[in-house]
């Protein structure tokens, strides 16, 4: 099989423990055409200086993109993808690391199913710190193994995707546009993109370890999580697949007297079904007691 580039980003922020685990199962792919890109968004551990050791320790060629000050992920991806040569991408944290076959397999299924797939994904291990493998966080094979064109309509649905296993066409990452620092599930909002261009390929193999972390997310993290699935499907569910889910998001928030942002509400009145009586009792600021009296003459 002919080896087309492949460029492999790792990034890291205060990820020093797990640096050499990464890099070693890039080096010890079966796949050989790699260009290596590593970031570093200024951690204030010493990430930048044990990847530059590894390199050093490896006589392993690699481009450098090492921040001074903390842009945030957003910012780094886009830097790293305008640095990227090959044909394909792959973007991994650098506290997970790859299969020895991982690059490999994906190449070349891409390859054999031609340019309508703009990306592939595989299922994954999940590890833990000491990088053990633990129980499974997700059952990839049951919403991964089905027909490409059922699981763009899937997708829309919520992320399926293990960003760890992802492998992209360079030209789908750079056709869909910039990373967007609005968004946390900055991946999410990518995978969807490609999703309303090309069709998405999956592997039922374990190629990949994902770190599971001890650290609990923030009451207030997990919340804005919620907010931008609920954005992101407003904004591409084009067939009202998810609509009983975004109008019971935005009834929710109104009933229970939450805020609703305004970038979400703007989202949702121009989302073809919404629920007419609810957009305008929030547009016009009708206390949710009074919504069944004021439905009446709406």
């Amino acid at each position: 099989m002919e080896q087309p580039l492949v460029t492999v980003v790792v990034v890291s922020y205060n990820h020093s423990k797990f640096i050499k685990e990464n890099l070693d199962s890039i080096k010890n792919q079966t796949y050989s055409n790699i260009q290596l890109i590593v970031g570093d968004d200024a951690s204030p551990d010493n990430s930048a200086d044990i990847m530059d050791q590894w390199l050093t320790e490896n006589n392993y060629s690699a481009e450098k993109n090492f921040h001074a000050q903390n842009t945030g992920l957003a910012t780094m991806l886009n830097e790293c993808v305008a640095l990227a040569k090959g044909k394909y991408i792959k973007l991994i944290a650098a506290d997970d690391f790859l299969h020895p076959e991982a690059i490999e397999k994906s190449v070349s299924k891409l390859e054999n199913l031609g340019e309508d797939y703009g990306m592939i994904f595989t299922d994954t291990f999940a590890v833990n710190e000491s990088s053990a493998v633990v129980q499974d966080v997700a059952d990839y094979n049951k919403t991964g193994n089905v027909d490409p064109l059922i699981f763009r309509q899937e997708l829309i649905k919520g992320n399926r995707i293990p960003a760890l296993t992802v492998m992209m066409r360079t030209e789908a990452v750079r056709e869909t546009g910039k990373y967007d620092s609005t968004f946390i599930v900055e991946d999410y909002y990518r995978w969807l993109k490609i999703n309303e261009k090309y069709l998405i390929a999956y592997i039922p193999e374990k190629l990949a370890y994902y770190r599971i972390h001890t650290d609990n997310i923030s009451k207030t993290r997990a919340e804005r999580i919620d907010l931008e699935f609920a954005m992101l499907q407003t904004m591409f569910d084009k067939e009202g697949k998810v609509r009983h889910k975004i109008n019971g998001f935005i009834q929710q928030k109104y009933f229970l007297k939450k805020e609703i942002p305004a970038e979400f509400f703007i989202l949702y009145k121009n989302y073809p079904f919404h629920i007419k009586r609810l957009v305008f009792c929030i547009q016009n600021h009708i206390p949710p007691m009074i919504y069944k009296i004021a439905c009446k003459f709406i």
